[in-house]
């Protein structure tokens, strides 16, 4: 992100408190001496630390004990990021701060804070998640039945109705829980292994060692270190971005349907939310373009990541630093994509009469399938295609369209007037729609 995101003018479009609070220097910090005590404790197991010397880093992990002053110095002076907080905290530990680091490389600590930091920020981004999901099914349950017309191709298709189209988002946000959730699981694994990952300083111990560290973080242990090895950020910020596309397409949903001239959603606006300095009637749908922005600014988080596993030899800083800016910066993309998303759906605004009148537009017309598989009993499919296309093609109106049929001899012959009238009634051509956006809601394992 660029310098002006970390003041009070952007801060808010791109990322969001409880991810700032996460992926902050002091959250950053808080969980690094929260891996170095429980490293200590997992060595004091073996009896490789003392246990006094563990315990009092315990009592100390947190960023509070930390002079951030020294850290800054430390940095400035030497460069390496580990030994700067280290030597920051050493200032509170006494001598029992000798026992810090012990056998462990840089990396090794920093990989499992950023793994703490992930898994806790995944935790607030699932929460909002699922409150979307709830909301959305709001949506599919009171508009089950209510008819819009379907668009294909950015034209009217046949109707439908908007509870199966919310229904639509509904489902593939479920698939997308499940799937940050699964990803959550398989990330939650510490990194161990010491300069190269050989456990060459802790010998025989290594093995008990990793599983005593993990165990105190509530991770897993991993087989082998992971250093040079990125799929799980990878995958982790791909699915991110996965999930952006998703609110990123039912919010590019409610800005092509809430256009004036079609009205059938409408972005909520605050009361008082200026919409352009120009022009004083504007009523702009800041949280339908928000969500659409910050999807694309994550797909590109995401292609950053791709680019980054190349990894060369046993560790590269020209991976792994680069990670220090894409994760907490597709964190904050995320996190305030979904956050705004939630203010969309949750004040989503809803017109079921310009849904029905823009039905209206074509009329009969949009029944033309109905019409067609009817007279396909008759006369065969491809027939009643040629039949009913002249009859749509030579049409003007909706009007023209049903009298054109009435006037067919080839209808005639198969179809009433009173069934000719039936079929072409927009209204109740929405098939299955009102079932199926009920029984998406039955099914979701969350909300029905």
């Amino acid at each position: 992100m660029s310098l002006q995101t970390n003041g009070p003018l952007f801060e808010n479009t791109f990322t969001t408190p409880e991810t700032r609070e996460v992926f902050g220097t002091k959250g950053f910090v808080d969980r690094f001496v929260r891996v170095e005590a429980a490293l200590a404790i997992a060595e004091a197991s073996v009896g490789m630390v003392p246990e006094n010397a563990a315990s009092t880093l315990a009592e100390r992990a947190s960023a509070e004990h930390v002079d951030m002053e020294a850290v800054e110095r430390y940095l400035e002076q030497r460069g390496l990021l580990s030994m700067a907080i280290i030597e920051g905290w050493r200032e509170n530990l006494g001598d029992e701060g000798r026992f810090v680091h012990w056998g462990s490389t840089s990396q090794d600590v920093i990989d499992t804070t950023v793994i703490l930091q992930v898994r806790d920020a995944l935790d607030v981004l699932l929460e909002r998640l699922r409150t979307i999901e709830r909301r959305l099914a709001d949506h599919v349950e009171a508009h089950a039945d209510t008819p819009m017309i379907g668009r294909t191709h950015h034209v009217h298709a046949i109707p439908t109705t908007f509870g199966l189209k919310a229904a639509s988002w509904l489902e593939e946000l479920g698939r997308q829980i499940d799937q940050l959730s699964r990803v959550r699981k398989d990330l939650s694994v510490c990194q161990f292994g010491g300069a190269i990952g050989t456990y060459a300083t802790f010998g025989e111990d290594g093995p008990a060692i990793v599983d005593a560290f993990a165990a105190e973080l509530g991770l897993e242990a991993p087989t082998i270190g992971w250093h040079a090895a990125r799929d799980r950020i990878v995958r982790l910020i791909a699915a991110l971005a996965s999930v952006a596309g998703t609110l990123a397409r039912a919010a590019k949903q409610v800005l092509l349907l809430g256009r004036p001239e079609v009205g059938e959603l409408g972005d909520p606006v605050p009361e008082g939310e200026v919409g352009s300095s120009a022009m004083p009637h504007k009523r702009n749908p800041k949280r339908a373009e928000t969500v659409v922005v910050l999807a694309r600014l994550l797909r590109g988080e995401a292609q950053s990541m791709f680019s980054l596993m190349n990894t060369a030899d046993e560790r590269s800083a020209s991976t792994w630093y680069g990670e220090f800016s894409v994760v907490p910066n597709a964190f904050g993309y995320a996190d305030r994509c979904a956050e705004t998303a939630h203010r969309l759906v949750d004040g989503l605004v809803v017109n079921p009469e310009r849904m029905r009148a823009n039905i209206s537009i074509h009329g009969a017309l949009v029944t033309s399938e109905n019409v067609m598989m009817a007279l396909a009993d008759h006369v065969g499919r491809n027939m009643a295609h040629e039949i009913v296309y002249e009859s749509a093609m030579g049409a003007n109106s909706s009007e023209a369209f049903v009298d054109r049929l009435l006037h067919d001899d080839r209808v005639m012959q198969s179809l009433t007037p009173q069934e000719v009238a039936s079929l072409t009634d927009p209204m109740s051509y929405t098939g299955l729609a009102e079932r199926l956006a009920r029984r998406t809601i039955e099914e979701h394992p969350r909300v029905g």
